[in-house]
């Protein structure tokens, strides 16, 4: 959850290289995936990369208001190739 971001405590998806994490870089891009109703209690998803390269993640979050949490699976197709 990055401080100061519009979309912190969100179901959001980052996408860079190992290199960009350690050097405390932005990134590719990142994804709304979810906007969360609850501002820190959401998205510690599992993730699972597929042959085709689609992306499948599920979480659980407070995706209605007022309502409880409740559990969501996501498919993401066509990434943007990695820019050289």
């Amino acid at each position: 959850m990055a401080q100061g971001s519009p979309t912190k405590g969100d179901w959001v998806a980052w996408v860079g290289s190992y290199e960009d994490l350690v050097a405390g870089r932005r990134g590719e891009l990142r994804i709304r995936i979810k906007d969360n109703k609850n501002s820190w209690d959401s998205a510690y998803p599992g993730v699972e990369v597929l042959a085709s390269g689609a992306v499948i993640t599920t979480t659980y979050g407070h995706w209605e208001e007022g309502e409880a949490p409740y559990i969501l699976s996501v498919r993401i197709e066509n990434f943007p190739p990695p820019s050289e």
